[in-house]
């Protein structure tokens, strides 16, 4: 209980300053993982090998896991503390000033809250001297023009105390849960349960922060103009308490943007792998003969049942998608990779996913690859290995300039070829979203050079960045596209770039641009023209990049003449381009 006296000599700086102390240990925190992840760990695959050194780093890395729960757990009892005080500073506000007020008229205010006051002779000739409190009775007909005032202060002093009292208890019940348990080891339970803390502090500190506060739906410039209107404390607790919503905002800094989202991820992850963990054996056999002689295997009643009820297969493609993160995220010397940022993360539906290797904020030259039908969290693996040997082959041409390479599942992508690939409408839905994330790249930039962005497309993820120049303003200065069944315009000059700057390849066996042209192809009547142009047609008006791989899924296989050109035109340099004819 807080006490009229507690808080009128409480010092609401006090929890600002238990605060700090909480905000340098989160600091410390992550400081410590972040050496042990770009120095020790590296500097140990650099020089050992051997099972005892994957030993080592296999420690080590669990020892970084717990440093970043420390960082993840301060920083929400840093903000717990804040709020707390903030609502207490108001608390006391609205008592000084009730005091205040009431002393002015001439009032007494007594230390158990009570307000004192003589009335006028003639109106209570038996008893002059009165006094009331938050709540006291109200008569209908009182003839003492004070006894209004007086009821009207105490009753202010009342909600200030019903106030703090209020802002105690659930604050007080909020940082009791922020325990860890007295052990060296952080489980996947433990990171599961922070999601928990997380809406518990979310909701004690609704009066304080909101997450409805966060801009939703709004253009990066205005997310830009939000987060910096803010204190450095304001954006602390806001990444502590709404990783979520501060992630997924385009324009801010990519370094903010990583650990909020790198927050939101493990404590996914470990909260999907709690919930593998506790499911129940999987029944077997899953599959089981039917139909007699024209025997089929289908599966079975029992493992449908525990299917259907656990979500089983859903959790097991989730988690195959977060552990291929998970390796992009940790530490590697492998070819000197730069960092890995996580800048979108979120395994509904189909999943999102955005891994930027390197920093795009301070790189000269960065390219945004978008991929196409079939791409979901599970599959995408193979995606961030798309852009991590594409980064390869553009780092060794860039002439020591830096380069970001960015696997992009921001949208829905078909998940069916024939029912869905041949549907413009996940092109349409997506496309605005890719807009928003390249203005956002080319805003938030922090180096004085111009940057140079390049949007790569796949497949389906070709019709996607074809619509979203339709649709909007393309921030691009070079789009390639890659085995790309059309791209909803039928010539170059419609996707927002400089003239010469549209690249394409198709290699030989694609069949997917011939098939497609017929859902996603563009039309056009100069010259001729015609209906279903695709970018692999003359008509169309692309550079034709040469190519020496086969089929659809092959364009970024390492060292080859197709992988080579697409770096060169990521880093502009042109002249390194090798085109047919």
């Amino acid at each position: 209980m807080v006490s009229l006296s507690q808080l009128r000599n409480l010092r609401p700086s006090d929890f600002e300053e238990a605060a700090e102390g909480w905000r340098r240990v989160s600091g410390a925190a992550s400081e410590a993982k972040d050496r042990l992840e770009k120095s020790i760990v590296t500097r140990l695959q650099q020089g050992l090998e051997g099972a005892a050194c994957d030993a080592a780093v296999k420690r080590l890395q669990r020892l970084s896991r717990n440093f970043h729960y420390v960082q993840v757990e301060s920083g929400l009892i840093r903000t717990a503390l804040r709020g707390l005080a903030s609502e207490l500073r108001i608390a006391k506000r609205k008592l000084e000033d009730a005091i205040a007020d009431a002393e002015a008229e001439k009032f007494t205010v007594k230390p158990d809250g009570s307000v004192h006051w003589v009335s006028q002779p003639e109106l209570t000739p038996l008893n002059p001297e009165q006094s009331t409190i938050a709540g006291g009775p109200r008569a209908v007909l009182d003839t003492d023009p004070q006894r209004v005032k007086a009821q009207g202060y105490a009753d202010g002093i009342g909600a200030a105390v019903k106030d703090a009292n209020e802002a105690d208890a659930h604050y007080s019940q909020t940082l009791d849960r922020l325990r860890a348990n007295n052990n060296l080891n952080v489980t996947d339970s433990d990171w599961a349960d922070t999601q928990n803390d997380m809406g518990a502090l979310q909701k004690s500190a609704r009066k304080y922060l909101q997450g409805k506060d966060i801009p939703r739906g709004k253009s990066p410039a205005e997310n830009a103009k939000w987060w910096e209107a803010l204190s450095a404390d304001e954006r602390a607790d806001y990444i502590a308490l709404f990783p979520a919503g501060i992630g997924a905002l385009d324009r801010i800094p990519s370094d903010v943007r990583d650990e909020a989202n790198r927050s939101v991820f493990t404590e996914t992850r470990a909260a999907y792998q709690t919930r593998l963990d506790a499911m129940p054996p999987e029944p077997w056999p899953k599959w089981v003969s039917v139909g007699g002689s024209y025997a089929s295997m289908v599966q079975s009643d029992e493992w449908m049942a525990w299917n259907n009820k656990y979500h089983a297969e859903e959790v097991k493609a989730a988690l195959k998608g977060m552990s291929a993160i998970q390796n992009r995220l940790n530490p590697t010397t492998e070819d000197d990779l730069p960092k890995a940022y996580l800048l979108g993360f979120s395994p509904e539906g189909i999943g999102r996913a955005i891994i930027a290797n390197g920093n795009p904020d301070t790189a000269h030259h960065t390219a945004v690859y978008v991929p196409g039908t079939t791409s979901n969290l599970s599959g995408i693996g193979e995606d961030i290995k798309r852009m991590t040997d594409l980064w390869r082959q553009s780092h060794a041409l860039a002439d020591s300039q830096e380069v970001s390479t960015i696997t992009w599942l921001g949208y829905d992508a078909p998940q069916k070829l024939g029912r869905d690939s041949p549907q413009s409408h996940f092109a349409d839905e997506g496309a605005p979203a890719f807009n928003n994330f390249i203005d956002g790249l080319k805003t938030s930039h922090e180096s004085s050079f111009r940057d140079h962005l390049t949007a790569i497309g796949h497949s389906y993820g070709t019709t996607l960045i074809g619509s979203a120049a339709r649709q909007g303003n393309l921030n691009a200065d070079d789009v390639v596209f890659a085995g790309s069944p059309g791209v909803q315009v039928g010539k170059a000059a419609d996707l927002d770039v400089p003239q010469g700057h549209v690249w394409n390849e198709d290699a030989d066996g694609d069949a997917v641009p011939e098939v497609g042209r017929w859902g996603h192809g563009g039309s056009q009547w100069k010259f001729g023209g015609g209906t279903a142009i695709i970018p692999s047609d003359d008509l169309f008006g692309a550079n034709q990049m040469s190519t020496d791989t086969e089929g659809h899924r092959h364009y970024w296989n390492p060292e080859s003449r197709s992988l080579k050109n697409q770096a060169a035109v990521v880093v502009g340099q042109y002249d390194k381009v090798v085109t047919d004819g």
